[in-house]
């Protein structure tokens, strides 16, 4: 038996700033299957690698490619040679200005540096081979080219890539100058071509399944959150939980969150070890539910603001399993656009 029920978000989604129609720009273009994989930035698959496990990386856009007016970059995604099952102790995107070209060092003071819109500890989640994955923002950046030139700076620390097929790189493209050094240091140097291919997107529309937060319950397996439907507004996104102990008047709370948390709760302390909180508890849903999956389904009406970024999380009383009588589901997000 599937249970469905409607979250009534509107007065949340309103609060959105609005944005224009959905518009994405690609640097160089638009061939997130072309381009000759590379490590830099996301790793090579082995997380204790000396050159690649660990590393910083900046990229510098030209003012022709995002143009000579302030926007808002909502979402920026790039594009994996492989499909993996990727991990990482540490990730990180930060963007800032840079009013002189990156020359022989990477850059550490830039104007608006302090953004780090892509900020994760012990994450997981899954990449499918020449297709754009977005990163997932958990804000919008204020790009303005009377700043200096964007630049994005990526940082990995043990960056690991399990199970799947192809390269675990990213594509690249020579006509790109990038900066990198292995470790966290700032003391990189310039590659004269081969960077990484970035789409930019002031307005867009998606969701994105993280692999960790989850734990098992008292039928051996872990509740899993997954999504369907189109997060474009005019549709409806439904968010499903499965593989939980659903019976006749179980509890199951969906958690929305307007951020992410950096790092995962341990929720080991409070007496349901093995499970982690990867979100705040900013909106939540009581969902009495009967046996079988369930769906909770969000009607995305025309008129609401688009550019607001969700997280969620399934929690399920499941008494048996621990002393909370609680477990967790994965965790994932998804972008409201036009």
């Amino acid at each position: 038996m599937r249970s469905s029920v409607f979250l009534p978000l509107c007065t949340v989604l309103a609060i959105a700033p609005l944005a224009p129609a959905q518009v994405c720009t690609f640097y160089p273009t638009d061939t997130p299957a072309s381009g000759t994989p590379d490590p830099r930035p996301f790793g090579n698959g082995n997380p204790l690698d000396p050159a690649y496990g660990t590393m910083r990386y900046q990229i510098q856009v030209p003012t022709s490619v995002l143009g000579t007016q302030p926007l808002d970059i909502r979402e920026i995604s790039v594009a994996p040679a492989g499909t993996h099952t990727r991990t990482y102790t540490e990730l990180q995107m930060r963007m800032g200005h840079n009013p002189n070209p990156l020359t022989t060092q990477m850059v550490f003071n830039l104007v608006g540096f302090t953004a780090s819109p892509v900020q994760f500890q012990q994450i997981t989640f899954p990449t499918v081979a020449d297709q754009w994955l977005s990163l997932g923002m958990s804000q919008p950046f204020h790009y303005n080219p009377a700043n200096g030139m964007l630049v994005l700076e990526f940082y990995v620390r043990q960056a690991g890539a399990v199970l799947g097929a192809g390269d675990p790189g990213f594509r690249t493209d020579p006509s790109i100058p990038f900066v990198w050094t292995s470790g966290s240091g700032y003391n990189g140097t310039l590659v004269a071509g081969g960077g990484i291919k970035v789409r930019f997107c002031t307005d867009a529309y998606g969701f994105i399944e993280y692999g960790d937060g989850g734990c098992v319950g008292s039928t051996s397996l872990t509740p899993h959150l997954s999504y369907s439907g189109s997060a474009q507004i005019g549709n409806t996104i439904n968010i499903h939980l499965s593989d939980a102990p659903l019976t006749p008047n179980t509890l199951a709370v969906l958690v929305f969150s307007f951020r992410p948390r950096v790092g995962p709760l341990d929720l080991g302390g409070y007496g349901a070890p093995g499970c982690k909180a990867r979100v705040f508890g900013d909106v939540a849903s009581w969902l009495f539910t009967g046996t079988g999956n369930l769906t909770a389904s969000i009607p995305l009406a025309p008129g609401l603001a688009s550019g607001l970024p969700m997280w969620n999380q399934w929690f399920v009383f499941d008494p048996p399993t621990n002393a909370l009588g609680v477990i967790s589901s994965n965790f994932g997000g998804f972008l409201l656009g036009n």
